[in-house]
């Protein structure tokens, strides 16, 4: 299990201010510059549920970037697509509701699950935890595995069996253990007011 609070000081202590970015196309970007942030149109069965991801690794960022990319390609959307990197200030507002893992452990893999499935799979599968109901306004832990969008999307549609589900930390991993890097998430309106844009570059 990898611990990453060493790597966030200022955020676990509320101390300073932090860079964090958010990996997307232009004219995403533009539209978020224009008209702020829309957490209506986040995606929905996210690692942390629905909001406004970021990470304070800007090569993660990139790469997230370069996906949205890669999709609108296979999409066939992307000829005037270009991916972008935005820049935002993060300050922790302490009057706020958190949820930190700080390792990623079978807690961390429940949440996650629980957030990607229906209330109905989640009910069967007896996960307790999850922010549907946006109890929690900013959550930061690891990401996941690609591969567990996979495994809850057979949830949801029936083709993979609650009762033939085992939940296995493995799964939610890279190889070596790890995962593929820290996000933080804002999920409220109130939690939005934590971050402030500083640019976007387009790489």
């Amino acid at each position: 299990m990898s611990k990453y609070v060493l790597c966030l000081p200022n955020l676990v202590n509320g101390v300073g201010i932090v860079k964090v970015y958010h990996g997307t196309l232009l004219r995403h970007a533009v539209d978020i510059c224009n008209n702020g942030i829309d957490l209506n149109k986040s995606k929905k069965y996210l690692d942390f549920g629905r909001g406004f991801y970021v990470t304070p690794d800007i090569e993660m960022a990139k790469n997230m970037a370069r996906r949205a990319l890669e999709f609108e390609k296979r999409a066939k959307r992307g000829n005037d697509a270009f991916p972008a990197v935005m820049t935002f200030e993060y300050k922790e507002c302490q009057e706020l509701n958190y949820k930190k893992f700080e390792f990623e452990d079978i807690n961390w893999a429940k949440f996650i699950m629980a957030n990607r499935l229906t209330l109905d799979v989640v009910q069967k599968l007896g996960l307790i935890d999850s922010n549907a109901d946006l109890k929690y306004d900013i959550i930061i832990g690891g990401t996941a595995d690609g591969s567990v969008a996979n495994i809850a999307s057979n949830l949801r549609f029936g083709t993979l069996k609650p009762e033939e589900f085992e939940l296995n930390l493995s799964d939610f991993l890279k190889k070596d253990g790890s995962s593929f890097g820290i996000q933080i998430v804002f999920c409220t309106e109130r939690a939005l007011s934590c971050i402030e844009y500083i640019k976007c570059d387009i790489i």
